[in-house]
């Protein structure tokens, strides 16, 4: 993996890959899957359908007692999209249905960037931050394929971030173009520990300049 990377997008799991990789980039462009909370198999559902089915009506809403909006047709949990209200801040289903069409239009435009910068030439380097230390090895074959597949042209490297390292055996069946690093859990800190994270990236990203 060289460090000729024209971008760096975060694909969850939840908003410390977004304060991370904008933090060190200081690249304020919004990707589809920033400040999302998802876990990898959702993933690699709304790549493989282009996104088609995230957002459907008639199958979002309130969730964690009202805090976010689920998707349950994509099982994407929607912490930011959407404002409650009522002063105990917590969603209706009544506030998602009234702000759902906005909040669509919003993931179009980002359906299309994705798209837009799929079909560049620029080499990507995607970031999925397995914060649960969920995934294996066939799981980040499964999401490098999806990637793959986003267009003909497509040069990306994926990093797979854990809290711990994964075992040699899983490490060993990764393909060449998918890295491993780990990153601490910080308790009360959701936005994670900023020099593990300059350390995972820092030899990973192109700095023009």
């Amino acid at each position: 993996m060289t460090p000729d990377h024209g971008h760096c997008v975060g694909l969850g799991h939840h908003c410390e890959s977004t304060h991370q990789i904008r933090r060190i980039t200081a690249d304020p462009r919004a990707h589809y899957f920033d400040w999302l909370d998802l876990p990898l198999p959702a993933v690699v559902e709304a790549l493989g359908t282009g996104f088609r089915d995230v957002l459907g009506p008639g199958r979002c809403e309130p969730f964690d007692d009202g805090s976010c909006v689920l998707d349950r047709g994509s099982d994407i949990r929607f912490y930011h999209e959407f404002r409650a209200e009522a002063g105990d801040g917590r969603l209706t289903q009544a506030d998602v249905d009234r702000q759902l069409p906005s909040v669509r239009e919003k993931f179009l435009h980002l359906a299309e960037r994705w798209r837009t910068m799929t079909a560049s030439g620029a080499r990507v380097l995607y970031v999925h931050h397995d914060a649960f230390d969920q995934a294996g090895a066939d799981d980040l074959r499964r999401l490098h394929t999806a990637l793959g597949q986003q267009d003909a042209g497509h040069r990306f490297d994926l990093l797979w971030l854990r809290r711990t390292p994964p075992s040699p055996e899983e490490a060993a069946l990764l393909p060449d173009s998918v890295a491993w690093d780990t990153v601490p859990h910080v308790p009360g800190h959701w936005q994670g520990d900023d020099a593990a994270w300059d350390r995972a990236l820092a030899s990973r990203l192109h700095r023009p300049g």
